[in-house]
């Protein structure tokens, strides 16, 4: 959404990357417990808003930066996790599901036609989210499965659906401040 706003003033696609890995590396290790195990992790809220903003190639780029820095060491990951470890572990499957979301949210981005209005952008926003992590756990689940055969899927996915939805809920919010912020819509 901000890609076009951002090419006009001069800042192309390999700056907003590292903007998104650097946004990504210093606040997608938070994670807010809402209420006893039930976490808010903004890593999956922000890689799924990021790439609305900034389009797919910044978004692509910059989740792959931040899976790199993930991996050589840094404590990027949420929870403050990193190594290859948590690339390999249970949880790899929905880091590897990132770039993926990205992929497709950026693309959706992309597609919404300059003349939009703010009501249309704000509903594929809205989507965009839902989608996002829906794309995620699609990757991810399967991958945990094969570190937890047993694994109650059904009572996973009922745990998993309100920080989901509360984090689709949050990333239109930011949509809206950061389009009324800058003054134009996005």
């Amino acid at each position: 959404m901000f890609e076009s706003h951002l090419e006009q003033k001069g800042w192309r696609w390999p700056i907003t990357a590292l903007i998104t890995a650097v946004i990504l590396g210093v606040l997608g290790p938070i994670v807010i417990d809402l209420e006893q195990g039930l976490p808010l992790s903004l890593q999956s809220l922000l890689v799924c808003w990021l790439p609305l903003m900034m389009g797919w190639r910044a978004g692509v780029s910059g989740i792959l930066a931040y899976l790199a820095m993930g991996a050589a060491g840094l404590p990027v990951f949420a929870g403050y996790n990193s190594g290859l470890s948590a690339l390999a572990g249970p949880t790899g499957g929905y880091l590897m599901g990132m770039p993926v979301a990205a992929l497709v949210l950026g693309s959706i981005a992309e597609a919404t036609s300059a003349d939009a209005s703010d009501r249309n952008r704000y509903v594929r926003v809205g989507a965009g989210m839902v989608l996002g992590h829906i794309v995620i756990l699609t990757m991810g689940i399967p991958w945990q499965m094969k570190f937890a055969p047993d694994l109650d899927v059904p009572a996973l996915l009922e745990r998993l659906v309100r920080p989901a939805l509360l984090k689709s809920t949050l990333g239109l919010l930011l949509s809206v401040m950061a389009m009324r912020a800058i003054g134009t819509r996005a």
